[in-house]
């Protein structure tokens, strides 16, 4: 796992580096990088037919198109069940423009799935793993930014990428950008190059040549909110001591509660420095597997 961003990348300093100054970047491996799936491998496990919603999506123009568009129904085990991707629909959709997306495929398709958890454990963060699929001139989203940093590695076809500056501060939210402002960056990715994608940084792709297939790693970072809700569950996870009334009844007792509680929550506190509290909020990272 130690060696899986420098194999999707080619040069993991040079990714920390772009990383740490927000700056986009495209990355050319010299060979195909290890334990990343061919486009004909998820094609595989679309036509498996045990893809169902939500692990699949539809998306034209920034919307999700309802699933009876690219889905059919079963019964299985004498219940009736929706949702199950049709791939004869999908491939129609496909030709019409339209961009397929997996999403979370580290929640469910094992070598994507080790591909996150290596990147997770080597940058301390948590990441996801996204595909998305477009014809020649497709355009799943418009330009947006996204909450997370990314990092995309094309699997088949050519896709041409459109990435902005990121934002100077942190007063923005993730979602379509109309005014994106100056351009960063302007690339055409092939099959095994990647690029990277800054938090907040408003980007927008197109399909190139052929079926374009890339895998989008987002990395997140947490926010304000995410940082204060770390905060709160930091303060709770130590069970209350059995010294305290369970259920105090007079305003002294409950005072008195309410002033121990206080006191043990700044002790707490003290103990907490911001390296400890952003660390805490990178978190849950995956568990390193044996030999890794």
């Amino acid at each position: 796992m130690e060696r899986v961003l420098a194999d999707l990348t080619g040069d993991a300093d040079a990714f920390a580096e772009a990383l740490a100054g927000r700056t986009a970047r495209v990355f050319r491996p010299a060979g195909w990088p290890a334990g990343l799936p061919r486009a004909a491998e998820l094609e595989a496990v679309l036509n498996s037919g045990l893809l169902r919603v939500p692990y699949v999506e539809m998306v034209q123009d920034g919307t999700v198109l309802a699933p009876e568009r690219f889905c059919t129904a079963r019964t299985v085990a004498g219940r009736h069940e929706d949702g199950w991707a049709d791939p004869g629909r999908i491939a129609a959709l496909l030709a019409e423009g339209v961009t397929l997306l997996l999403p979370q495929l580290d929640q469910w398709y094992a070598p994507v799935r080790a591909l996150a958890a290596g990147l997770a454990l080597r940058l301390g963060r948590r990441t996801e793993a996204f595909c998305f699929a477009t014809a020649a001139g497709g355009r799943g989203l418009k330009v947006h930014r996204d909450d997370a940093d990314v990092l995309v590695v094309q699997l088949a076809g050519e896709k041409e990428w459109t990435v902005h500056h990121p934002p100077a501060d942190g007063h923005w939210q993730p979602g379509l950008a109309p005014a994106p402002g100056p351009v960063a960056l302007h690339t055409v990715l092939t099959p095994g190059q990647a690029l990277y994608v800054p938090r907040g940084a408003p980007h927008a792709a197109t399909g190139r040549q052929g079926l374009s297939v890339h895998l989008s790693f987002t990395v997140r970072e947490p926010g304000t909110e995410r940082l204060h809700t770390t905060l709160g569950e930091y303060l709770t996870a130590t069970p209350l001591d059995t010294g305290l009334p369970e259920r105090p009844l007079p305003e002294d007792e409950l005072l008195a509660t309410a002033a121990e509680l206080l006191r043990r929550s700044r002790e707490r506190l003290a103990e907490l420095t911001p390296q400890d509290l952003l660390r805490l909020a990178r978190g849950p990272l995956p568990n390193p597997t044996p030999g890794s």
